[in-house]
């Protein structure tokens, strides 16, 4: 893996794309696909599909650090391609105070060279709330000292390395959605001065980046909040997750003072959209399939492909009995390889942060209902 987000962004003029991955298959893919040598420069390590793809919900009812110990590596193995691609790891509220020094060390060893911290109140396993559903309101931040001292605690323990610590600012995802034009105006106003109020006390505790997140279907709260940053602070790395406003030129984003562009969920939304049909097809052929096992079929109810190919991959198909389970794996694995590639390859391509891809996958909203529905036992 070797490089670093912040050589990368030197590299690369400042401005660099990381692509979700999820396992070794998805991280290979991002890693050997690129075309006339234009590539994604990094993998994201999500926490949305991670969970996914554990089977478990994105609530944070494991810490980061349990959820970085049980798979992280595996996602940023450099088992195959000669491309070096730097990581950049979703540590959702960051934990608890005592487990960040093991969390900082273990992410380091395996690669890992940004972590991102969101400023939302967690206080308890299963207290968040995915950033893209309608909270309204639900989902309290933490207090911005508070919060920048833990950002100062990670900056601790991350001395000495090229680690960056990213704070993540969910002012415009916390707010309460007003269904009067007026007041939603005012919201978002609000919103944005919480947001500039908080990046300040950030990167003031010494934050190494900023993430900017918003759940809008139009760029305009980022974008507002990029130029208004923007007027004080020219050199703070910003990062930007453009999955519901998708169909904005990536160069709009650029010119208004992004550097670190994620897209954030995609091959697993891919992944789940190239299975399904097939899936369906062979429960109508063989109802059967799967009858004694329990964790398998769960998943196919939650249309969980990600979780049931890793329950699968696990299995003994060496035995007779499973030679069903094996033809399965393989056909609908070679299915999600196919439009995983497919998908890179036309966001590879592509002047958007979705557009002609998002065909290509299920949408943020029915990823989000996939993952609610716990599956497996971890």
């Amino acid at each position: 893996m070797s490089v670093s987000v912040r050589s990368a962004l030197k590299q690369n003029n400042g401005v660099i794309r990381l692509m979700e991955a999820h396992d070794s298959t998805s991280s290979d893919i991002v890693r050997n696909f690129h075309v006339q040598g234009t590539g994604f420069e990094g993998l994201w390590i999500s926490g949305l599909t991670q969970t996914t793809y554990l089977g478990i919900p994105d609530t944070e009812i494991i810490s980061p650090l349990l959820r970085a110990t049980l798979q992280a590596a595996t996602i940023i193995s450099d088992s195959s391609g000669d491309r070096k691609l730097c990581a950049a790891f979703d540590a959702d509220s960051g934990g608890d105070i005592p487990s960040i020094p093991t969390l900082v060390q273990l992410l380091e060893s395996i690669g890992v060279t940004m972590i991102v911290i969101e400023d939302k109140d967690v206080h308890a396993p299963g207290q968040k709330v995915n950033s893209l559903l309608p909270a309204d309101g639900s989902q309290p931040q933490a207090d911005p000292h508070e919060f920048a001292r833990k950002i100062q605690t990670f900056l601790q323990h991350t001395y000495g390395t090229d680690m960056m610590i990213t704070a993540r600012i969910e002012s415009f995802n916390t707010r309460i959605v007003m269904a009067d034009p007026v007041q939603e105006e005012e919201s978002v106003r609000i919103a944005l001065a919480d947001a500039l109020f908080r990046a300040a006390i950030y990167t003031q505790a010494g934050a190494d980046a900023i993430m900017i997140h918003s759940k809008s279907k139009k760029p305009t709260e980022v974008i507002e909040f990029l130029k208004a940053f923007r007027q004080t602070d020219r050199t703070t790395p910003v990062v930007v997750v453009p999955t519901t406003y998708s169909t904005t030129p990536r160069q709009t984003l650029i010119d208004a003072g992004a550097n670190v562009i994620i897209y954030a969920n995609h091959l697993m939304r891919a992944k789940l959209k190239g299975i399904a049909q097939f899936a369906h097809d062979q429960l109508a052929e063989n109802p059967a399939l799967f009858a004694d096992d329990g964790e398998a079929r769960a998943c196919l109810r939650a249309w969980n492909y990600g979780c049931l190919l890793r329950l699968l991959l696990k299995k003994d198909f060496n035995q007779e009995e499973n030679a069903e389970a094996m033809k399965f794996y393989m056909q609908a694995q070679q299915i999600a390889i196919r439009d995983m590639a497919r998908a890179t390859l036309e966001l590879i391509l592509g002047d958007y942060s979705g557009c002609e891809a998002d065909s290509l996958m299920v949408t943020p909203k029915e990823l989000l209902v996939v993952n609610a529905i716990p599956v497996a036992n971890i």
